[in-house]
């Protein structure tokens, strides 16, 4: 942002990292000797800014159309009778410059991204010297030490003979990893109107597993590997949002019921197995596809969509200059807001599958990794567990309008409706909550009142002000 050239782009990035090390118990009996523990972070975090008005301003005109100049103030001279005007003038450019304004509605787009991470590796035997290293400067390694992620650490760890040899190890080495991302792009078609877009995505996972040696002692071998978290992720099911639910029927229940069949018969194609009605991996498709409006043949088959969609806010302030309503009004805006999100509340591995690492994208599942193991029913077992999977949907406000007028009126009138949907996997069921409310806020505001109260022959006059304020609302 200090070039001329690219003054228009500013970022910031933050690289934050911890090393910890714990004493573990002193103990002589090599069997009760469990080691210590070492423990990194790592956070980075990269925010930026993309000013479109300094690019369009790079270019003269585009500039004047973005900061149009005041009209002069009329002189002596031109409060004179008007004459015939002969003079040659430029043609008159406001429908272009208009066109042009609307084109540049893009403002500006800011965003930030954020990951931290940890590992944690219990038995861990050489001691600190200098800079959290042993003597050697080999262990644990600078990358550890400054951050790095590595997930076969705990592996590296125990070929450079650094872990522990009791049998007796039971605290699990463990991965940790949260990523945030939000983005926000502003536009202003016209200086009355604005829109803001907003882009929501956050996962959290978490892998453990016992790292210690085998029972021969001749090995380092893995137990129980597992993986639990969580995702989050905007979305768009403005589709059917307005869809006709009564009270025992639902349209969209049943194109959800329709999906189940025809997801069934895209899976067998892609993957050759068949697959149960009820199976996880083909109930969440169903059901994003139902309703999120979109076909069963084209939906992504995975639980955990990866392209954010944007929700929205609209606020419009033109009203207030009409010349009609100019004298009444000193303010009038209407506004609208969208949001939309798609959650796994929670997900683990299945024991049966161990290459679930912290490496390995959760977006793969069931998008190049699919259920190869079955159970004693000869049901295809799913890679992830998922219990429940959800989509919130607001209308905050569907429709809101404010205004104050110059009498010091104040009035808002908002109108909003909220649909929360939840898929239990367990018993493939849907449950539904809509709901709706209305609120009005209505204030006046009196300067210096006067109240009907005497004092020694006068009328009492507050030098404050009073503001009256009245708040209905019904849900």
């Amino acid at each position: 942002e200090k070039f001329p050239l690219t003054n228009w782009l500013g970022t910031e990035y933050r690289y934050n990292v911890g090393y910890n090390w714990r004493a573990g118990p002193l103990e002589k009996d090599p069997s009760l000797k469990l080691g210590n523990i070492i423990q990194n972070t790592q956070e980075q975090a990269l925010s930026g800014r993309i000013d479109m008005v300094k690019l369009y301003n790079k270019i003269g005109f585009l500039k004047g159309v973005n900061t149009p100049k005041r009209p002069p103030a009329p002189t002596a001279a031109q409060n004179k009778p008007t004459q015939p005007d002969t003079v040659r003038r430029p043609p008159d450019l406001k429908l272009v410059k208009g066109v042009l304004r609307l084109i540049m509605s893009l403002r500006n787009i800011t965003g930030t991204y954020t990951i931290t991470q940890g590992t944690i590796l219990p038995g861990f035997t050489p001691d600190p010297y200098l800079f959290g290293l042993g003597k050697g400067w080999g262990a644990p390694g600078w990358g550890f030490v400054l951050g790095q992620q590595k997930s076969d650490f705990q592996v590296e760890a125990g070929k450079n003979g650094w872990l522990s040899t009791s049998k007796r190890l039971t605290t699990p080495y463990t991965q940790n990893q949260m990523k945030d991302l939000g983005l926000r792009a502003s536009l202003e078609p016209s200086n009355d109107f604005k829109i803001q877009l907003d882009i929501k995505k956050n996962s959290v996972t978490s892998f453990q597993e016992i790292y210690r040696i085998d029972s021969t002692g001749s090995f380092y071998e893995s137990l129980g590997p597992s993986r639990v978290g969580s995702y989050k992720i905007s979305t768009l099911t403005i589709n059917t949002a307005f869809k006709n639910n009564e009270s025992l029927t639902s349209t969209v229940f049943k194109q959800f019921e329709e999906n189940i069949s025809l997801l069934q018969d895209r899976f067998t194609r892609v993957t050759g197995n068949s697959y149960e009605t009820k199976s996880q991996d083909i109930l969440i498709p169903a059901f994003i596809a139902a309703y999120t409006g979109k076909s069963a043949e084209t939906v992504n088959l995975s639980p955990f969509p990866q392209i954010p969609i944007p929700n929205w806010r609209f606020d419009y302030t033109g009203l207030g200059k009409i010349e009609a309503l100019k004298d009444v009004f000193q303010s009038i805006t209407i506004n609208h807001a969208y949001n939309s999100s798609y959650s796994v509340v929670n997900y683990s591995n299945s024991l049966e599958y161990n290459n679930v690492a912290l490496s390995n994208p959760i977006a793969d599942y069931n998008n190049g990794l699919f259920a190869s193991q079955t159970n004693a029913s000869g049901e295809l077992i799913p890679v992830y567990i998922i219990s429940q999977v959800m989509i919130s949907e607001q209308f905050a406000p569907l429709v809101g309008v404010n205004f104050r007028t110059r009498k010091k009126l104040n009035f808002r009138f908002e109108y909003k409706t909220r649909r929360d949907l939840a898929l239990n996997i367990s018993n493939a069921q849907i449950t539904e909550l809509n709901s709706k409310d209305w609120s009005v806020d209505l204030g006046y505001t009196k300067n210096n009142m006067r109240l009907p109260l005497k004092s020694q022959g006068r009328v009492i006059t507050l030098k404050n002000d009073i503001t009256f304020q009245l708040n209905m609302s019904i849900t």
